[in-house]
């Protein structure tokens, strides 16, 4: 259970996601995402500071639902603006938490302004699938239910 005393920092989140201004095309965006395999794109702002981030959840109910073209709409557009973030010092158990009660799969993880990041979903489950590796090599105390001193053992042979 240290795992989820870890903060944020220490077991890391996903780096390379693509940063556009807000006034490039969700088409642009969209095949970012898709050739890079994110889920996201961060929306920077001037001073490079944190303006928005666009997910294929926005692309699905802002841009495909409404039947709008992604070629002529900006991000700016159509991008969650000001989104929530979390800090690299943040514990685990808390981003965790945070994503599951309130239904995020991408949140930025800024520091001192500076946009460094995302924590998805994904780097939350290798989490979860870590911490379930190390509680199946916890050694667990063994309750006796009952008392096998006056068991005979025979050996069957097989042995040198």
């Amino acid at each position: 259970m240290r795992r989820l005393n870890r903060t944020i920092e220490e077991v890391g989140w996903t780096r390379d996601v693509p940063r556009y201004s807000a006034t490039e095309s969700v088409s642009f965006a969209f095949d970012a995402m898709r050739r890079e395999a994110q889920d996201c794109v961060l929306v920077i702002g001037p001073g490079a500071t944190l303006a928005g981030i666009f997910t294929s959840r926005d692309f699905l109910n802002r841009v495909a639902a409404p039947r709008i073209d992604a070629g002529s709409v900006t991000l700016e557009e159509v991008m969650t603006r000001n989104p929530r973030t979390l800090s690299p010092s943040d514990p685990v158990a808390f981003a965790i938490n945070w994503m599951a009660i309130e239904g995020f799969r991408n949140v930025p993880i800024v520091k001192d302004g500076k946009v460094l990041g995302v924590l998805t979903v994904w780097d939350v489950m290798r989490q979860i699938t870590d911490l379930f590796d190390e509680i199946d090599a916890t050694p667990r105390a063994v309750t006796v239910d009952s008392d096998i001193s006056d068991v005979t053992l025979i050996d069957l042979g097989g042995g040198s």
